[in-house]
């Protein structure tokens, strides 16, 4: 860390001189302007106005041996860190349609270029355009609608199929909201337009963590009940207590997502409310002993403890402090 003097300049200006190397890695010159913002800790950042917050960042990546599965995590991790263009080196025989179809789970991420031994990935993103508001907003929208389709197929108005997409879906926003919170931890422009401090970026970051895990529960939960909707083995009273419990479920989530839409106008809090609707969970599991009714409930259970933590983060949030 460099030590700087404050120099009086005329009268009543204060003024210090800038390390040379920043200057000359931000390619400034005499004339242009920084934006300066208080960060929480007190301390000043000095961001240049001119710089443009999406750079082209590459990485190549050696696969040669690697499975499939241990290439999609490593392309996973990439995506996260911001990367715009991976390049995959080594023989790829065999792999390539299998890497493509998990490479569209990746918002804006294509396949540009494939040879025997090279698989060219560009990620085609403009963080400019990119609002985390908007991104939880939709991923809030769908799913609530795979919560509505999900209670629908036990009346059979629905398809499995048709939440399954929806469920992919959400996990495709969880991961763009995932690498624009990575992007704006590393990058004082991005952060600075979202108006967000650190502080508020990662408990956003375990919003979109929880919301993923929700929408991965309701599709294993939708998957048990098509099944058994389609052998039927569910009977009259069975459908509405079902109902009933994925609703009140239902609820409990769209109660906590209005605590983040409606942030600063003191929501009401459910967490009190948890510890009687777990009871019932557990009543019905052991009401129903046939193996897929207590699966069913645990994955509600799953759901609902999610929906705490979530709410947990919510009141953290909202009670952080704020940039100035």
């Amino acid at each position: 860390m460099e030590r700087r003097k404050i120099i009086l300049f005329g009268k009543s200006a204060y003024c210090m001189t800038l390390p040379q190397a920043w200057v000359t890695k931000h390619k400034l010159k005499k004339g242009d302007e920084l934006n300066v913002q208080e960060t929480l800790r007190n301390s000043l950042e000095l961001i240049p106005s001119s710089e443009t917050p999406l750079q082209t960042s590459s990485l190549t990546i050696d696969i040669t041996g690697k499975s499939t599965d241990e290439i999609v995590q490593l392309l996973l991790a990439t995506y996260l860190n911001g990367y715009t263009v991976v390049t995959l080196q080594g023989a790829n025989n065999g792999k390539v349609a299998y890497l493509r179809e998990h490479i569209h789970e990746f918002i804006a991420a294509e396949i540009m270029e494939v040879t025997s031994n090279k698989i060219v990935i560009h990620v085609f993103w403009d963080i400019d355009t990119i609002s985390l508001v908007t991104i939880l907003k939709r991923i809030g929208h769908i799913i609530r609608s795979v919560f509505e389709e999900t209670v629908d197929l036990l009346g059979t108005t629905t398809r499995v199929n048709d939440i399954t997409e929806k469920g992919y879906e959400v996990q495709r926003q969880v991961l763009l909201g995932k690498r624009a919170i990575t992007y704006a931890l590393n990058n004082s422009a991005t952060a600075h337009k979202f108006n967000l401090s650190s502080l508020e970026l990662h408990y956003i970051s375990y919003i979109l963590y929880f919301s993923g895990k929700i929408g991965e529960y309701i599709l294993l939960i939708a998957d048990i009940i098509e099944e058994e909707t389609k052998e039927g083995k569910l009977n009259a009273a069975q459908r509405k207590e079902l109902t009933t419990l994925l609703n009140q479920t239902s609820k409990y989530y769209e109660k906590v997502l209005d605590i983040y839409n409606k942030q600063g106008q003191h929501q009401k809090f459910v967490i009190s409310e948890y510890n009687q609707f777990e009871e019932e969970i557990k009543l019905f599991r052991k009401k129903n002993h046939q193996t897929w009714r207590p699966l069913v409930a645990e994955y509600t259970m799953l759901i609902v403890r999610t929906i705490k933590e979530m709410e947990f983060i919510m009141i953290n949030l909202e009670n952080s402090p704020k940039l100035g």
